[in-house]
């Protein structure tokens, strides 16, 4: 296989990555900054995921091969499957004080990393009760059953019409949303704007963050969108732009339905970043209006 413009792209997003990785991962900083680290860790191994499934698909197909096919099918069933878990976790007791416990002690562990002495947070989430079902849970229940038959149909849609770029593309402008809007968020945030972005729900979340992460993550995209895909660099740029206001809804949604239930994480199945859902927020609104839209328009 050559090495393609877009097989260029994302070696050079996995070596940045990866760059930064090895520098968080001497011992000096990775003890400053635990969390930044296991967050670039997940990182590289998601994108990983992502682009070696893109790769994949583009050796298979040239040899006549559809088992990457299958394989991303029962990927996307898996953690559709282990999001729906996380949800109904916390409407069982049990399961909700097990998963706190989890928390505290993940919590505990990064406040010993920063030598602090504070533990409030801590005996806090021991104290939570449990919530009752209510139209939040109900509602990302809906969303999350939609984004799995959603990434199930775009797979099938993308295949059949032999535009394999397509997933990726929706995947990873969605996904680098995230990054970007924590990364923004973390160099801007306060400095034009005093208001946070939605400070009742997530009280971390930035306008700056939200604003040039989305253009950022916008302007990646819209590269990777005229490489892989079919769209002009116009429609891969709107495209985008709809994937990062959709994936900011969406991540707070999650948030509002985390902070319902009392907790600052989902899970602790993905180090830096919590649980699945945790994960995927950004895609449960993008991803089904793409899908509408790729299968009317295309």
């Amino acid at each position: 296989m050559t090495l393609n413009p877009d097989h260029i792209f994302i070696i050079s997003i996995l070596s940045i990555n990866i760059l930064v990785w090895i520098v968080l991962s001497i011992p000096k900083n990775r003890k400053k900054l635990p969390s930044i680290y296991l967050i670039t860790r997940s990182w590289w191994w998601m994108l990983a995921l992502l682009f070696g499934c893109y790769l994949l698909a583009q050796i298979t197909n040239a040899f006549g091969d559809y088992i990457y096919w299958w394989v991303l099918d029962g990927l996307f069933i898996v953690i559709g499957l282990q999001g729906l878990y996380e949800i109904f976790r916390l409407w069982r007791l049990p399961s909700k004080n097990k998963l706190l416990q989890k928390l505290a002690a993940q919590q505990s562990s990064q406040i010993n990393a920063h030598n602090s002495a504070s533990s409030l947070n801590v005996s806090n989430l021991s104290l939570l009760s449990v919530s009752h079902r209510g139209i939040l849970d109900i509602g990302l229940l809906m969303l999350l059953v939609c984004l799995i038959i959603s990434l199930l149909a775009l797979h099938h849609l993308s295949f059949n019409r032999s535009m394999d770029g397509v997933l990726l593309f929706v995947l990873f402008a969605s996904q680098f949303n995230d990054i970007s809007q924590y990364l923004c968020g973390r160099l801007l945030g306060g400095r034009l704007f005093q208001r946070k972005l939605a400070p009742r729900v997530s009280p971390n979340k930035t306008i700056e963050g939200a604003l040039f992460g989305s253009l950022l993550s916008a302007s990646l995209a819209t590269i990777l969108g005229i490489l892989v895909t079919p769209f002009s660099w116009v429609t891969s740029f709107a495209f985008a732009i709809l994937l990062a206001v959709s994936g900011i809804m969406g991540d707070l949604l999650e948030s509002a339905f985390k902070r319902h239930h009392g907790i600052k994480d989902t899970g602790t199945i993905l180090p830096g970043h919590g649980g699945i859902l945790d994960r995927i927020d950004s895609l449960l609104i993008g991803v089904p209006l793409f899908t509408v839209i790729y299968w009317l328009m295309y």
